[in-house]
């Protein structure tokens, strides 16, 4: 407890006032938001179920309506006697075109006289026999086609004379919103038994405009369902799935009476929701309605939301004056921590903070004094690393090969001894050719064309001092040739390739392929030869040096990948791909530079 106390009393005025001046603003404010919620949150409550079991009513009322207006259609046209004869009718007579068209005709204009009731949208006639039965319409249908669908069976072996079934399920191509009425047509001497089935299609927009019209909040759905789970009509904001909808069946079937259903802590997915369920008297309908809870505490959020906006609308005017002397006096420290982020992300060339007679003055005179020794320290260790590869590269030229300078001078004079000078002549230019390449006036970096030309002097000699073995294959495009990279960078690679890779072949012979491509703002060199390859342990050491052989192999290697780090950083340099047997692929990176 002391602890806390000494902590507080050593803070500065600035904060003690700074908080005085939250506590007074904050206590009122939370006050007031626990009243407004105990107070508000049930009135509120109360009256969204009043107004959702009212809209629900209402609407089952209307459906209930709507329903006994296209039942009664439906029976008018079951129990007519020109349909129930028409269903039985022999099908033989109407073999005759005349004579059908005359009877569907007739049953036409009966089925026709119901398009008064705006909610249905077309009346079909399912028969066993008559019209259907020599030739099919689209009000007529044969019923021995859908004898053997699901939605038939169940009909059938039900004791109801009507059905509420989506369309879908008697056309797989039906608008999923329209909803389809059924009644059978019974029989003249049973009543028990039926004939045919009278079919109505109701409108989508018949059901729908009605659960639309029941939907009091943003985030509420309603819908209609049948006695076996299929949903009929849904509002147009329906986000659920067909398990919600057999979960609110079986709540309802469950339910005391029968009628309705109600649950205003309705729990699905974590959240709380209202659920109402009323029974569509006369058919085997249910409505459904479905309401967060969320948004029956809508009004409260808002009041609330209020209440916070106008908290958030006056402390800006309030708090800034509290924080202008703290700002003024952390500026300096603020500006610090910035630097000090600089140097730790590696980036020590920054400006030096001026820096007062105070404690933060003191304290940003040693950091400049520090940055300034770390950075001197850092040119000079980089100025030693180039140096030392600066001289390991003079190195590598004054040696440019010492068996290779002997080889070729011993060719010439073989030449000159078997041949005329013309001989002698092309290998002393491709010798001068060479060489000019690469002393390159002193030049540290060259064009990758120069370095294209380098390898190719290289490979002619090779190959009159070898008889051809060697195909050189270049793939570069013309606009690469002005990209810039350190000189005797690929001559190396091909010597290797050379002489470690297709000299060691039995056949002695084999192809050198040089391409490059950029790759977003980088050149990749891909030098591949279908030499002799390497095992996984020679490739895993080429780039440390540990596989230096006496021909200086692993040495220019090296080098080459130590050159492009210590020019370009660690994510450039060079990647061996090598299978045993089949050839070695030298990939390597250099940022796209031209000169």
């Amino acid at each position: 407890m002391s602890r806390k106390k000494n902590w507080f009393s050593n803070l500065s005025i600035r904060y003690k006032l700074f908080a005085s001046y939250v506590l007074v603003i904050m206590i009122p404010f939370m006050l007031l938001l626990i009243i407004h919620i105990n107070l508000t949150q049930n009135e509120n409550k109360d009256s969204a179920v009043y107004a959702s079991h009212k809209m629900l009513d209402e609407s089952k009322s209307y459906l209930e309506y709507k329903a006994q207006a296209i039942t009664e259609v439906l029976n008018f046209i079951g129990f007519n006697s020109l349909v129930q004869a028409g269903v039985t009718a022999d099908s033989l007579p109407y073999e005759d075109i005349n004579h059908w068209h005359q009877d569907a005709l007739q049953l036409s204009r009966l089925i026709n006289q119901f398009r008064y009731n705006e909610d249905i949208d077309t009346i079909q006639i399912y028969m066993r026999q008559g019209l259907a039965g020599a030739t099919e319409s689209t009000e007529f249908l044969n019923i021995g086609k859908v004898e053997s669908m699901k939605w038939f069976k169940d009909f059938a072996a039900s004791k109801s004379v009507f059905a509420w079934l989506p369309s879908t399920l008697l056309e797989a191509g039906a608008d999923p919103r329209e909803l389809t009425v059924l009644r059978k047509v019974p029989n003249a001497h049973n009543i028990q038994q039926f004939d045919g089935i009278v079919r109505a299609r109701v409108k989508p927009s018949a059901m729908q405009s009605v659960l639309d019209h029941a939907i009091l909040f943003p985030e509420a759905a309603s819908l209609m369902f049948n006695d076996r789970g299929d949903v009929l009509s849904q509002s147009d904001q329906f986000p659920y799935g067909t398990d919600l909808v057999r979960e609110v069946r079986d709540l309802f079937y469950e339910s005391s009476d029968g009628v309705s259903y109600f649950d205003d802590n309705y729990s699905m997915d974590g959240k709380r929701y209202l659920l109402g369920v009323m029974a569509i008297p006369s058919t085997e309908m249910k409505l459904a309605l479905i309401v967060p809870y969320s948004d029956i505490l809508l009004s409260s959020t808002k009041a609330r939301n209020r209440i916070v906006s106008i908290f958030l609308l006056v402390v800006p005017f309030m708090l800034p004056l509290s924080f202008f002397v703290a700002a003024t006096a952390t500026k300096r420290i603020r500006r610090l921590i910035v630097h000090v982020r600089k140097v730790k992300h590696g980036q020590f060339q920054i400006a030096l903070l001026p820096a007062s007679e105070d404690e933060i003055g003191e304290l940003t005179h040693n950091f400049n004094v520090m940055v300034q020794n770390i950075s001197g320290l850092m040119d000079e260790t980089y100025t030693l690393g180039r140096e030392v590869k600066n001289k390991e590269l003079v190195a590598l030229q004054a040696q440019i090969n010492p068996h290779f300078l002997y080889n070729t001078l011993e060719l010439i004079n073989v030449m000159a001894i078997e041949s005329g000078s013309t001989d002698i002549k092309r290998v002393v230019d491709e010798l001068a050719v060479f060489y000019k390449l690469s002393l390159s006036n002193g030049k540290e970096f060259v064009t990758l064309e120069s370095e294209l030309q380098h390898i190719e002097a290289y490979v002619r000699i090779q190959n009159m001092r070898f008889g051809n073995p060697i195909t050189l294959e270049l793939e570069v495009s013309r606009e690469l040739f002005s990209c810039e990279l350190p000189k005797i960078l690929l001559q190396p690679l091909v010597e290797n390739a050379i002489l470690h890779g297709i000299l060691e072949k039995d056949s002695e012979r084999g192809v050198i392929r040089v391409s490059a491509c950029v790759v977003k703002a980088d050149v990749v060199i891909e030098v591949f030869d279908d030499g002799v390859g390497m095992d996984e342990g020679k490739l895993n050491t080429i780039l440390t040096g540990q596989n230096v052989s006496s021909k200086g192999g692993g040495y220019g290697v090296r080098n080459i990948n130590e050159r492009l780090q210590l020019c370009y950083g660690p994510l450039y340099g060079l990647k061996y791909e090598s299978t045993n047997g089949e050839g070695t692929r030298v990939l390597m990176r250099v940022p796209l530079r031209k000169i």
